[in-house]
């Protein structure tokens, strides 16, 4: 099955570009080697067969030629002429029959050792005449031994033995400009090559680059697009969204990366669900707890009130009493609701500021001032309540002489902007950063 290339290693992604460069370059200099080989082959079996050959251009026609003129002005058999004797002129008797037999010999291996079929052939002619010249050398030997004269012995030896002599020589001759000859269809074809070669070369260098810069390109995308994708995911990973998954349709390494990084911000978005439902759980806890939280000593303190009323025979003040105490008991139970309406959140802290001033009425004052506009807004049950209440307790009983309470509510924007302000004692830095560092809140103002 055909794997495709998204799917490898980045191993085998690297490796492939190596090899995209490389092997077109080993096979290119195999090549030339090959070529250059060639060359050098032909240049060889040249310079070898033209060698051969002329080993005998020179000598061939001047030894045979003495040596058989020595046989007839001697009135010797040729076979009596010595072989191998240096005569004064430095020229090496040989046996003429012995020596032809030499060159027939000579011939098959310039046959042998000819590049081209020309040479070939005359190689072929050059026998011919050697056998032209042992039939010349056995009439002219038969002559010199029926004792014929000197001048027929020499006119045969001068028309026919060193006629097909010089004809040898020329032949050999020719077959060595033959094969000269062929150096230069050598150095065409070699050019050629050469030629050739560089086009190859050049074609082969610019395939090689382009598959290279395509498998480059493909690697680097296949690695740093996902890569980028996943560095933009962990942005928004770090910035709370753990839904965020990216695919990478690859089996390689960072195709791993990237599903261990999908499973692991799944993973974590579940714990931090969890812990965020626990967290709300908690808050609602919390609230509720807060909400459902009477201060015995305000109901106590206010209970007593009444009592005190209810003997002065102040009834009017008992009815108002009772009444106030009556609404602010309707909104802290508002029916088991953990929100309500800022109107009715007003009502509340009216009613409990209204029970608080009897009590407290030679020293604290208080106003509400709220947009109506913004009645119809819920809010949790009891947000301004604790703060009122710690106004009056922090703030407006340490004070000496009357102070005052001021609630005020608006909207800005999009937002509901609720104040508690007294101008009651305060509290100097020292008490602030205990009371932070108590809240656990840095930054949370009364």
């Amino acid at each position: 099955m055909k794997v495709k290339y998204k799917n490898w290693s980045i191993n085998k992604k690297l490796l492939s570009i190596s090899l995209s460069a490389f092997l077109p370059m080993v096979i290119l200099a195999a090549y030339l080697i090959a070529s250059l080989n060639n060359a050098a082959s032909a240049y060889s079996e040249i310079t070898k067969s033209i060698a051969y050959a002329n080993r005998y251009v020179k000598d061939f026609k001047s030894r045979l030629d003495y040596s058989v003129y020595l046989a007839v002005v001697s009135n010797k058999q040729l076979k009596e002429v010595g072989d191998g004797v240096t005569t004064v002129n430095g020229v090496v008797t040989v046996n003429p029959y012995d020596y032809i037999t030499e060159m027939e010999e000579a011939c098959d291996k310039m046959t042998q050792n000819a590049t081209v079929p020309l040479t070939q052939s005359q190689a072929g002619r050059i026998k011919n005449s050697l056998s032209s010249l042992r039939f010349c050398v056995q009439d002219l030997d038969k002559q010199i031994k029926e004792r014929t004269s000197y001048d027929e012995r020499m006119e045969y030896f001068n028309s026919n033995v060193k006629d097909l002599t010089t004809l040898v020589q020329t032949g050999i001759q020719d077959y060595v400009y033959l094969e000269t000859s062929n150096f230069v269809t050598v150095q065409t074809e070699l050019n050629r090559n050469n030629r050739n070669s560089t086009i190859l070369a050049v074609g082969v260098a610019i395939v090689a680059m382009s598959i290279s810069l395509l498998l480059s390109g493909r690697a680097a995308r296949s690695v740093t697009r996902p890569i980028r994708d996943l560095c933009d995911l962990t942005e928004k990973v770090a910035g709370g969204d753990f839904s965020v998954k990216t695919q990478v349709e690859a089996g390689d390494e960072i195709a791993v990366l990237t599903r261990s990084f999908n499973d692991m911000t799944e993973e974590i978005g579940i714990l931090v669900d969890d812990i965020r439902k626990k967290q709300e759980n908690l808050r609602i806890i919390e609230n509720r707890l807060l909400q459902e939280q009477i201060n015995p000593h305000f109901l106590y303190n206010t209970l007593d009130a009444i009592v005190w009323l209810a003997e002065e025979n102040k009834s009017a003040e008992v009815v108002k009493m009772v009444t106030s105490l009556s609404d602010f008991f309707r909104t802290t139970l508002s029916k088991g609701h953990d929100y309500i309406t800022v109107k009715e959140e007003r009502t509340h802290i009216e009613s409990y500021l209204e029970i608080q001033q009897f009590r407290y009425q030679d020293i604290l004052d208080y106003e509400i001032q709220m947009d109506e506009e913004i009645y119809g807004y819920i809010i949790p049950k009891l947000t301004l309540q604790p703060l009122v209440e710690n106004a009056l307790y922090h703030g407006i009983k340490n004070k000496r002489g009357k102070g005052k309470i001021l609630i005020t509510g608006k909207k800005q924007g999009d937002k509901i902007i609720f104040q508690v302000i007294d101008n009651g004692k305060g509290m100097t830095e020292e008490e602030l950063n205990s009371l932070r560092k108590k809240d656990g809140r840095d930054g949370y103002r009364r």
